[in-house]
């Protein structure tokens, strides 16, 4: 069994995290440090404009708060001038406020994730902690995990919506064991701020653990049911306003939450939706989907104690799937079920022997190292940046040296695949210049209205000019929207024949002002070089060691 790390200067000192006693609780300086080094792994590139993104991030987040901010509204969000009541403004507000500190900026938009991401960790571990040794091998397995190193990059909902889920999972379980009063109204002030960043599914995780402990841990708390309705008013008081003001000042509120009903495309489960689901929370957890099955299977094995809490962590996330099963979903909607997993494989783990520690550590290790070296070669090779790609192959070698040792310190190993992601998104990835704009944009862009046309890309142009950027639509009637809108008009190239046919209907005098190369994220941050490529054009490319053809063509027209 490996050992603790020795007690110096160091990022091991800050773990201890495989030992198995009865260890005290680490101090507050340590759980801020442990914090402090997951906000370090997940903070790199979110200021990059080539940073991940995606449609739903650049589209709907960064627009919605630009045009809160230009109507000086706080309560209703806007999007393309239309009310957008689709999610409780919560994040729309911290975005804001981060606008009017820090500047209408990337890092503005995305701290807020990446302190979600850094907390979830934390409260992974602290609630860890409760049963077995330090913790902290849980939260680092949480912020090394896949699902949070790339949406804590993103302002999107769901990140938050599973740190604030977790943190009120976290108090209720202290109440359940101390009854302190003050642990139930944290967790229903958390559950509330949950409810305010995405609604009514923060309280399904919520009560996803609740069920499964109710199943499998029937244990009395010393805490007084009056304590929930003091919890139960403070919650109200945080989650009721919003929805029922906006229901008053906008009828339409209960339609529009019909309508985001019937798009989930509810139905009867299927083998097919099935398969997807699984793959979708076992891809959340890479490189710790294989620990977390194995984990599983052991765990089903043996009663859940109040020191072995396997049961209940599987009956958690086997309940928190459930509605999943019934209606579409986007595999970060489950992000808030990485905690009991990483709980559940970091208890597994620290447990087994130093040979089935390995063999876990090396398939970690392996998964993290494929994309980290596809990536590695990919900017190296098309001349993007050397520097990088030579630190992940070094990266990469030292984390699976640090595997494969008849001793494994899970802790070190863990910790590097964690490093390791951090390098790929947060440096050699943005190396790639993925929805980078050209410095040489005309100066009056500023000044001028400016749209896009039949998509939303280039994606970053809203952020560029820290104002909405709109989308002209493609359907008939083309020529009498051009003949109607005097600005820029940034097209993709295959585009621009029907552009020009249109403003020679109109007889308009249509200015080709300029164009650009420039990779761009088509919703999933792994699609980003030309729609269409041919089998022929990648092997070109490679021979010729040159990403431009790769690259879609954007241009821009000006119409007087």
């Amino acid at each position: 069994m490996s050992s603790g790390w020795p007690a110096c200067i160091n990022p091991g000192s800050l773990f201890l995290l495989t030992t198995h006693d009865d260890s005290p609780a680490p101090s507050i300086a340590r759980d801020a440090a442990f914090f402090g080094l997951c906000v370090l792994l997940l903070l790199p590139s979110i200021w990059s404009a080539s940073s991940i993104t995606g449609q739903d991030e650049y589209f709907l987040s960064f627009r919605t708060v630009f045009e809160m901010q230009e109507r000086g509204e706080w309560l209703t969000p806007y999007v393309n001038g239309e009310v957008r009541l689709q999610k409780p403004p919560l994040l729309y507000w911290l975005m804001r406020c981060s606008y009017l500190l820090f500047g209408s900026n990337l890092f503005a938009a995305r701290i807020w994730t990446v302190l979600a991401g850094a907390l979830m960790a934390l409260f992974t571990a602290k609630l860890a902690r409760r049963y077995q040794g330090s913790g902290y091998l849980a939260g680092v397995m949480i912020a090394s995990a896949a699902g949070v190193m790339i949406e804590s990059r993103r302002a999107m909902f769901d990140l938050p919506v599973g740190c604030l889920c977790t943190i009120a999972i976290y108090y209720s379980t202290v109440w359940h064991s101390s009854g302190r009063l003050t642990s139930a109204i944290a967790s229903a002030v958390a559950l509330g701020l949950a409810s305010m960043t995405k609604g009514p599914v923060a309280l399904w995780f919520f009560a996803a653990p609740m069920i499964a402990a109710a199943l499998t841990r029937r244990r009395r708390s010393p805490g007084r049911i009056w304590h929930w309705l003091v919890a139960a008013a403070a919650f109200a008081a945080i989650a009721l306003p919003w929805p029922l003001w906006v229901q008053a000042a906008h009828p339409q509120f209960w339609a529009v939450m019909q309508a985001q009903a019937e798009h989930r495309e509810f139905g009867w489960p299927t083998a097919k939706r099935l398969g997807q689901l699984l793959g979708a929370i076992l891809g959340l957890a890479v490189p710790w989907s294989i620990a977390v099955l194995a984990a599983t299977f052991c765990g089903l094995r043996t009663k859940s104690t109040e020191r072995d809490p396997a049961r209940w962590l599987i009956a958690w996330v086997l309940i928190g799937l459930l509605p999943f099963l019934f209606m579409a979903a986007f595999e970060r909607y489950m992000l808030a079920l990485l905690c009991p997993m990483a709980v559940l494989a970091a208890h597994w783990l620290q447990g087994r022997t130093p040979p089935v520690q390995r063999v876990q550590l090396i398939i970690a290790a392996t998964i993290t190292s494929i994309p980290v070296a596809v990536f590695a070669l990919f900017a190296a090779w098309f001349g993007f940046s050397y520097l990088l790609p030579a630190i992940a192959i070094a990266l990469l070698i030292t984390t699976l040296r640090m595997a494969r040792r008849a001793q494994p310190n899970v802790s070190a190993t863990a910790l590097l695949c964690g490093a390791q992601l951090c390098l790929l998104l947060g440096f050699v990835y943005p190396s790639l210049g993925i929805n980078q704009l050209p410095a040489a944009l005309p100066d009056d862009l500023a000044t001028t209205e400016v749209r896009t046309f039949a998509r939303p890309q280039p994606g970053m142009l809203s952020m560029h000019l820290q104002r909405s950027v709109q989308q002209m639509s493609d359907a008939e009637g083309l020529a009498e929207r051009l003949a109607n809108y005097h600005g820029y008009l940034f097209v993709l190239d295959s585009d621009c024949e029907r552009i020009e046919a249109a403003a020679r209907t109109a007889n308009l005098a249509i200015e080709r002002v300029g164009s650009f190369h420039s990779f761009y994220s088509r919703k999933a941050w792994l699609k980003f070089f030309r729609q269409g490529l041919t089998k022929q054009e990648w092997l070109d490319a490679i021979a010729n060691r040159t990403a431009t053809n790769l690259k879609p063509r954007f241009v821009y027209y000006r119409l007087p």
